[in-house]
């Protein structure tokens, strides 16, 4: 399959539409910065997801006396913004034509992989199974 090939289905997967007109260098620049706060920003998410759920709540629920499980809608919650924040970073991306689109795109894929994981996971032990 060929890069353009590659990118189109891509776009079609992420729903952007056919390319505007073509951006100043300024504007690209503005909409890179954007982009890799955006992808920064649902990794900081996961990784305080993580942090959260087996590091922190695991010993500081029981002290203050509240239920571990009073937690996973907070993780849910979580879980969602990073989701949403990683799909927009990529559509952003693959807008602007990011030269590192294909190596964030396998970045992402892992994080939004972990992410499902957790959010079934999550649901289960809500649903009490």
């Amino acid at each position: 399959m060929s890069v353009e090939r590659a990118d189109s289905f891509m776009g079609r997967l992420l729903f952007i539409s056919e390319r505007q007109a073509p951006m100043s260098a300024d504007m690209v620049s503005s909409q890179t910065r954007q982009a890799e706060n955006a992808l920064t920003l649902s990794l900081l998410f996961s990784g305080a997801r993580c942090i959260a759920q087996y590091a922190l709540l695991p010993f500081l629920l029981p002290i203050v006396g509240v239920a571990a499980e009073a937690t996973i809608p907070i993780l849910l919650l979580i879980n969602l913004i990073a989701m949403v924040s990683i799909f927009f970073s990529l559509r952003r991306f693959w807008t602007i034509g990011y030269k590192h689109r294909w190596p964030y795109l396998v970045v992402a894929c892992a994080a939004l992989t972990l992410l499902i994981a957790f959010t079934v996971y999550d649901i289960a032990k809500l649903q009490g199974g």
